[in-house]
């Protein structure tokens, strides 16, 4: 049998799933004028990756269209990319390939590899993009056109020897398709044994008997309403153990988790103090929080924390050094110390990767200068480079442009919005993603998941190939993705979770500050699914992490009279709106009031400001020494209830109910239904508390704060006063609309 573990071969991964319009593309720049998002046609790696491979020559891999529909004329292509501003450097390696499908039907792309040949088949669905979409992606994030969701699901008929795929499929509410016109499109891995003309489609469901398979095979699937394709979902057929699994999902733990969010380099409460011997001291108080995953920012070897006050501070995200930890925290052995004792208090750890791009100082970016400019005196700046070590091994593991540009000869590298201390890696470079996975399983084995930084600056053929790499260290790891905005095409055999920001993050800054209404975050969390983020996949609920402003300090800017309470009611609504919730350090101690600020880079220059001096507390010191306990111990019920509540998870519908409220601008009431259990739930932003009408069968006891806040009742009403966050039981939630695509609160004045 031919292997479809990628791990064992260069086979090129899934099929694709595309329409007419979209393409598989890697665009020199990834940024606000240009897209946020990559992909490429690419070898997978054999074997145990190397750290330091040498190049692959020239010919060991080349790419081959066989089979295309009668009226394409499309070809392979090394790049698409040719822009007005800049030309992609050919490196003349063309190990990786781009394609851009011209007609609906069937498409076989052969690859020749130094283990033989692979075919990758894609299938190419008809249909206009619709308005609003950026043609030439590989997703259409800015549509307005809701994509279809599929949901894999198995079993094996023993009567028949048969195994049973239903694909449950459902059309978006804000689509302008009609029902009748949704399809589900099946395909298996390409290695595999299984031909399609095996597979018994019958609508929406596939049957494939057992015979036909010679060991677990996984078929992929996607659905199509006529007008937009949606996410692909996986399912592994065993006819062995005659059993179906389903890889595509995050790990059942993540359902009750709660992430915390460490600044590592500002944790310990003062300049150059955190050690993961202070980390390890502190597992303790992480663990009388009730946290579940702690994220570590960097931890690597890296530029910004060797020197004073570079800009954003010591952040970390220019490593140096992928295989070690910087010196100024400790050694390798001691972050395991602090992993353990973590462990010890079933508190997983989650490491920052940051593959998208480096520091410049690393030492293989080095290897590629021949010579370089007169050294500049101030922080953050380097010199020119005038001329490049095209004979380097790694010269052409960073991305690099045509041209030069006005500090660096041609061709110069690309750097992460423009930030010259941070160049951007070459995954077209069949190294270098070799290298990138020796770092992905060395962590892997060591930590519980992976933040992975930039997520949308990485071809999405090299997530793929990472979820089936850390899958087969630890089947219960963890894969956060951050993608700005949040772009559902990252749910298909990449990320567990998905940052929020451009949606959750953002309204709630707005809501503290005054300037929008609560109900407004109910039509963050709807519009998540009419993006097309599959029913499995899950979200992130951040008021804040290291990139944003702090929500408190936002709302000192704005209208609300108490930023604390402010604060408050942004992580009720967190915890209790469909989703997972996070932490950033310190806002459970009021870090906006109490923590000590960070010293900006340009302090002293009127003409340039850093991230830092946009908000002062955004990565500041941690307060130890002052503890506002009202807010810390309302942090520490918020975390117990949830991980104790069979409602607020993620599986649980949000849900319409009925309410009237004269505080319409500080008021937000939703309800969460599991089935048997039914909750209420309204947070209230304002510093004072509020009444709110609801129909008289709710019971008034807030299973929150275990107070009765009723007010009032007659026949059909009763009345609460709400302080943040009120949870009420009820037999019925009215209306039994899902909250999707739009948002009609009834009553609401």
């Amino acid at each position: 049998m031919a292997r479809q573990t990628p791990s064992h071969s260069h086979h090129p991964g899934p099929p694709r799933f595309l329409q007419v319009g979209e393409r598989i593309a890697d665009p020199i720049f990834v940024d606000m004028a240009h897209g946020f998002d990559r992909d490429n046609l690419a070898p997978t790696i054999a074997g145990d990756p190397e750290r330091n491979p040498e190049n692959y020559h020239k010919d060991a891999f080349s790419w081959r269209l066989s089979v295309r529909p009668p009226d394409s004329s499309a070809t392979i292509k090394h790049t698409l990319t040719a822009h007005d501003d800049g030309e992609r450097y050919d490196h003349g390696l063309h190990h990786t390939a781009e394609f851009e499908p011209d007609e609906p039907g069937r498409y076989i792309i052969q690859l020749h590899a130094p283990d033989g040949m692979h075919e990758l088949t894609l299938q190419v669905f008809d249909g206009e993009m619709p308005a609003g979409a950026k043609a030439g992606t590989t997703h259409q994030s800015n549509a307005t056109s809701g994509l279809p969701r599929i949901n894999l699901r198995g079993h094996y008929d023993s009567e028949t020897a048969t195994f049973i795929i239903d694909s449950n499929p459902a059309i978006s509410s804000n689509s302008h398709a009609h029902e009748s016109e949704l399809i589900v499109e099946f395909l298996p891995h390409d290695a595999s044994e299984l031909e399609t003309t095996d597979m018994s489609i019958e609508s929406t469901s596939a049957q494939i008997p057992a015979a036909a398979l010679d060991g677990p095979t996984s078929i992929y699937a996607a659905p199509f309403d006529g007008q937009r394709v949606g996410v692909r979902d996986q399912i592994v057929l065993d006819p062995e153990s005659e059993t179906v699994s389903l890889p595509n999902r995050p790990p059942d733990w993540l359902d009750d988790a709660v992430m915390y969010e460490i600044f590592t380099r500002s944790f310990a409460g003062a300049p150059g103090e955190t050690t993961f011997g202070t980390l390890t001291d502190r597992v303790t108080y992480l663990d009388s929080l009730g946290v579940d995953v702690v994220w570590l920012t960097p931890i690597i070897p890296a530029w910004s924390p060797t020197v004073d006050r570079a800009p954003g501070g010591p952040h970390g995200y220019s490593a140096t050094d992928y295989f070690d930890i910087a010196d100024d925290l400790g050694t390798l052995a001691d972050f395991e110390t602090f992993v353990d004792h973590c462990h010890d208090h079933n508190i997983r750890v989650c490491f920052d990767l940051v593959i998208n791009h480096c520091g410049w100082p690393h030492p293989f970016f080095q290897d590629t200068i021949e010579k370089l400019g007169p050294t500049p005196q101030e922080t953050g700046a380097f010199p020119a480079i005038e001329s490049w070590d095209t004979d380097s091994q790694y010269f052409d593991w960073f991305d690099r442009q045509r041209g030069a540009t006005s500090d660096d000869a041609a061709p110069a590298q690309t750097s992460f919005f423009d930030v010259r201390y941070q160049p951007n890696l070459n995954f077209d470079n069949i190294a270098l993603r070799e290298h990138a996975l020796a770092v992905v399983e060395f962590w892997a084995e060591r930590v519980d998941g992976f933040r992975c930084d930039i997520a949308w600056g990485v071809p999405h053929s090299f997530w793929t190939e990472v979820r089936e790499r850390v899958h087969a260290i630890n089947s219960e790891f963890f894969l956060l993705g951050e993608a700005i905005p949040r772009t559902a095409a990252f749910a298909a055999s990449e990320f567990d979770c998905h940052f929020d920001t451009t949606g959750f993050t953002e309204t709630a800054h707005a809501i503290a500050r005054g300037e929008r209404p609560p109900r407004d975050l109910l039509q963050a969390i709807a519009a998540r699914r009419h993006d097309g983020f599959p029913r499995y996949t899950r979200v992130l609920n951040a008021t804040e992490n290291h990139d944003e402003a702090r929500l408190g300090y936002e709302a000192t800017t704005g209208h609300r009279e108490a930023p604390a309470h402010a604060q408050r009611a942004a992580a009720a609504a967190a915890f209790t709106l469909p989703g997972i919730p996070m932490i950033y350090y310190g806002q459970e101690r009021r870090i906006t009031e109490h923590g000590q600020r960070r010293q900006p880079a340009y302090a002293d220059d009127p003409d340039r400001c850093d991230d830092i001096e946009s908000d002062p507390y955004k990565r500041a010191f941690m307060n130890w020494s002052v503890l506002p306990t009202d807010h810390f111990n309302f942090y520490q019920r918020l975390i117990s209830y949830y991980q104790s509540s069979d409602v607020l998870g993620p599986e649980a519908e949000l849900m319409q109910v009925a309410y009237d409220t004269k505080a319409a601008t500080d008021i937000v009431a939703f309800g969460r239904d599991a089935g048997a259990q039914k909750r209420l739930v309204v947070v209230n932003f304002a510093a004072e508390p509020r009444r709110v009408d609801l129909r008289s069968v709710v019971d008034t006891n807030n299973r929150f704060t275990q107070h009765n806040i009723g007010v009032a009742c007659d026949d059909n009403l009763v009345t609460i006063e709400v302080d943040t966050l009120a949870i009420l039981t009820t037999p019925t939630l009215l209306g039994q609309r899902y909250i999707s695509w739009y948002v009609e609160l009834a009553g609401t004045r």
